[in-house]
């Protein structure tokens, strides 16, 4: 009887396992159409903008879980200021059951340009929840209009 409750009580424990481990969860980076210009409206070419993410990890210092922002991938303004980052998605292979079928979708980035000052956008910027009908950020699009600043030459 013992041996029928050891059986018993690991297919329930392997059960409930499979239920906070599952793979291959997709997560999409959002699509993000931008434009950059300067002070008087003009188009910036050729600036360098890079797409922003968290890297999570785990601080063996502390013992705490932590983030980091990194540089993913890059694209150049063309001729009129514009940009596009198309989405992606990568692969979040554990979660539990208490994810809920929401998606809070967000986009940042930082700017290079010589001549410009530093541009990175502030946390929240870009910020929305979820639209109907999409799987996290499926289909979500942000259309940002970002203004550099030029250099003041110091006398």
């Amino acid at each position: 009887m013992k041996k029928i409750f050891k059986i018993f009580l690991i297919i329930i424990l392997v059960l409930i396992g499979l239920l906070f481990v599952r793979p291959q969860k997709v997560i999409y980076e959002a699509d993000i159409i931008g434009k950059v210009i300067d002070e008087n409206n003009k188009p910036v070419s050729n600036a360098t903008i890079y797409r922003i993410e968290k890297e999570y990890y785990i601080n063996e210092k502390i013992g705490s879980n932590e983030s980091k922002d990194i540089r993913t991938e890059s694209v150049k303004s063309d001729k009129n200021g514009d940009f596009k980052f198309y989405a992606k998605s990568r692969i979040d292979w554990f979660h539990t059951p208490l994810d809920l079928p929401i998606g809070y979708c967000y986009a940042a980035f930082e700017i290079e340009k010589s001549g410009y000052e530093f541009f990175k956008t502030k946390f929240g910027e870009y910020e929305q929840y979820r639209i109907a009908n999409c799987y996290a950020c499926e289909k979500v699009l942000f259309k940002p209009v970002l203004v550099l600043k030029k250099i003041k030459n110091k006398v």
